[in-house]
Parts: structure tokens; C-alpha cells; sequence
């Protein structure tokens, strides 16, 4: 069987619509999250290309860390499109979705193309959408390989830089999931790909490499969706390792953050290249990618980490000051672990003493999950600086999912 055909079997397969019940709360839990997302840009769900771009933009959506990917942006906005008329066709779809996107970017590098200026999820889009599509509408096993290889040749990854709120690339990336229902509604029209495509371009697609043996392997058996994180605030996932130890420092040993005389960051080379700008941010953009604006902020004015808008980032003397004391490096000692673990390990020096904290896994991270409460309290944050409505004590800006059964 070649390649598509062994996707659409699994996309199309009888097993997604009878899920472990783990793995049906970690759904829900996503799609709580990602409701969460829209609601604090102040977007209800509608039409599929601005209901992605908002999510995406929020910096406060779900990241499967191997792959590079963030696939609750494109897959929950595309199943709500769909109109599923049950729970269980809804998260079939999401499953499928999730899978196929997150597949596809770990399958081309995702961590090690994003360095080339491909971004993964836009890349992957098509072909995520495309699968949670081909599933809603019952597609044969022959057409949704056709629509998958219809997706994979509408694949671009090559999107203009993300460096303000009103980039376009927000815009990219919600049309390139929109391509992907395109593909799964011409396949039920009767016009599809070949279902070779992989074979005969020799797995490579607009120029990037995809590997057929990481899309493959064992799909069925280990599901990605369970290694997607969340992230507690909003900011580069590169960067919350290392926000998070510094946090984590300041409160356990009782520092005075006003005598801190240095703070050392060291994490991988591809998370530093990311994350590492000292520069004063002119934007909303530039201060969540900052860790050096990050962590001043999480230590003087950790409320203001909420702050989802940021148009005109909080900038005082002593979040200045605090900037300056920040240095980041490459760790090269973590890099082992890379990019399964996105790790930091922090040293601040202070009075004489150096300390030092190493955190592989900062709130959010699968291996360190966020639940239902913590969902609450970080949407709450978000209601209070963004003026949203609040998801607690039944006002709630989100379906009760937590209740929601299969």
C-alpha cells in the first residue's frame, strides 16, 4: 500500500470512534482550551480562516513540541466548521486532524525546518484539516487518500514573518486549513490525487523533505495527541522552561528580585535563536518572544504575563533594568534530549550566591499537565487584564466540555 493509502485507513478507521476514555477527557481538555484561546481574542467560532488566525495569534494555544506544531489552531476550528452532528463524530475528526498535522510536521523536522523558514504548521495545515474533514463526511478509504494527496500538494510552509499582531501569516495559516477541507470536499465530488504522490515525488513536497518512515510509524497504536502541551500564559514555548525556573527560583530561595546582579538562561541552540532579543519590544509580538522581557515581567509584574493584547507592552525602569541582567546561551548539555524536551536551566546571582534550577518540564508540558482548574485560573487571568468574560461559577464563555460524556 503506498504511503496515503495507509493514512486514509487510519483516518477512516472504526477505532476513532470508540476512544479510551483518557484520551476522550485530553480531547476535551483541548478544545477547552483552544474555545479559550478565541474567546480571549474575542472571537466566537464561524468562519474557518479568521477562527484559526485569531487562535494562532493568541500565543496561548496547544504545541506538540517534536513535530513543532500547533495543532489545536487549524483542527479545532475546522471540526466546529464541519457542523458534526454527534460528540463522537467531533472528536473522531479532531483525532484524526491531530494526528495527521502533528504526523506530517514531525515527519519533515519540524524544530529543524523552522530554522530554514518553513513554518510546520502552516505546512502541515492542509493535510490536518483534510483529514478531520475526509472523516466528517465518511469518505472511502480511496477517496480520502485522494483528498490527502490533493492537501499535500496545496502544502506551502513558507509564510511571511510573524513579527507583529496584524501579520499576514495569521491570515496564511487559517486559508491553508481552509484548503484542506477543499481538498476533502472535491475528493467527495470525485476529483482526487494520486495516492502515490509521496512515492513518485520521492517523499519531497514545495521543496521540503518528508519522511515516509515518521509518518508511518506506529500509527494506530501510539497516538501524538497524548504529547500535546498547553501553555499557562502567553509566550514562545521556547522561552517558558526557562520563565518558569526563574520563577520558580525566585519564590523557593525568597529573592529580592531588586538585588538580583545577574540572571544566566541557557537552553538548546535552536530555542535560543528563537528567544534570545534584549532589545526593549516595540510590539505585542516582540515582547512574547522575548524571554528577556518574559521573565522581567514574570518577576515584577507576573499578572501582566495575562496580558494577551499587549498593544503597547508595559515598559517601566526597573522591568529596563531587570532586561540588562538577563544573558542567554546555548545549553549544550540539554540539546541530548532535544526536541522531545524543550528544557532550560537558569543561574541568578545575587549577593554572592549563585543558584541554579534545570526544569525539563514547565507547567503545561504533557509530562506536567494542565487540568480542568488550571484551564479556569488561566483564562480567569486572561478575563481580568483583557476584560473577557470569566469562565467561572457557570458564566461561562466556553461549553461545559468537563461534563460532556462520549
Amino acid at each position: 500500500m503506498t504511503t496515503l493509502a495507509v493514512l486514509a485507513e487510519f483516518v477512516q478507521s472504526g477505532e476513532l470512534d470508540d476512544l479510551p476514555s483518557a484520551r476522550f477527557e485530553l480531547l476535551k481538555l483541548h478544545l477547552a482550551d483552544t474555545l479559550g484561546a478565541a474567546a480571549a481574542m474575542q472571537k466566537t467560532p464561524g468562519d474557518l480562516v479568521s477562527t484559526v488566525a485569531a487562535i494562532r495569534s493568541s500565543e496561548i494555544d496547544d504545541i506538540h513540541l517534536a513535530s513543532c506544531t500547533t495543532p489545536g489552531s487549524v483542527i479545532v476550528p475546522t471540526c466546529l466548521a464541519l457542523n458534526l452532528p454527534t460528540v463522537r463524530a467531533f472528536f473522531a475528526a479532531m483525532v484524526a486532524g491531530y494526528e495527521l498535522l502533528i504526523r506530517l510536521g514531525r515527519a519533515i523536522h519540524g524544530p529543524a525546518v523552522l530554522r530554514k523558514r518553513v513554518w510546520p504548521t502552516y505546512f502541515a495545515a492542509p493535510l490536518g484539516s483534510a483529514a478531520a474533514a475526509s472523516r466528517a463526511f465518511g469518505l472511502s478509504v480511496q477517496k480520502t487518500a485522494g483528498a490527502l494527496s490533493t492537501a499535500l500538494t496545496l502544502c506551502v510552509g513558507t509564510s511571511s514573518p510573524a513579527r507583529s499582531s496584524g501579520a499576514s501569516s495569521w491570515l496564511t495559516l487559517g486559508a491553508a486549513a481552509a484548503n484542506g477541507v477543499l481538498a476533502a470536499t472535491a475528493a467527495r465530488d470525485g476529483l482526487v490525487g494520486p495516492d502515490d504522490l509521496l512515492e513518485t515525488h520521492l517523499g519531497r513536497i514545495a521543496g521540503v523533505r518528508i519522511s515516509r518512515k515518521l509518518l508511518l510509524v506506529d500509527l494506530g497504536r501510539a497516538y501524538l495527541l497524548d504529547e500535546v502541551g498547553m501553555k499557562p500564559f502567553p509566550t514562545a514555548r521556547q522561552g517558558l522552561a526557562a520563565i518558569e525556573a526563574c520563577r520558580e527560583l525566585v519564590y523557593s530561595e525568597a529573592i529580592d528580585v531588586a538585588s538580583i546582579q545577574e540572571i544566566v538562561v541557557e537552553v538548546p541552540e535552536s530555542q535560543r535563536w528563537v528567544i534570545d532579543h534584549p532589545e526593549l519590544p516595540q510590539d505585542r509580538m516582540a515582547s512574547i518572544v522575548s524571554v528577556q522581557y518574559q521573565i522581567a515581567l514574570a518577576l515584577l509584574e507576573p499578572a501582566c504575563c495575562s496580558d494577551i493584547r499587549r498593544s503597547h507592552p508595559l515598559l517601566n525602569d526597573r522591568i529596563r533594568a531587570l532586561m540588562a541582567k538577563v544573558i542567554v546561551r546555548r545549553a549544550k548539555a540539554l540539546e541530548g534530549n532535544y526536541p522531545a524536551i524543550w528544557a532550560a536551566q537558569v543561574m541568578i546571582n545575587v549577593k554572592g550566591r549563585r543558584l541554579r534550577r534545570t526544569l525539563l518540564h514547565p507547567r503545561g508540558d504533557d509530562n506536567n499537565p494542565l487540568g480542568w482548574t488550571d484551564l479556569a485560573r488561566k483564562y480567569n487571568g486572561l478575563a481580568v487584564l483583557n476584560k473577557v468574560k470569566r469562565l467561572d461559577k457557570g458564566e461561562t464563555a466556553m461549553p461545559k466540555l468537563r461534563e460532556v460524556g462520549h
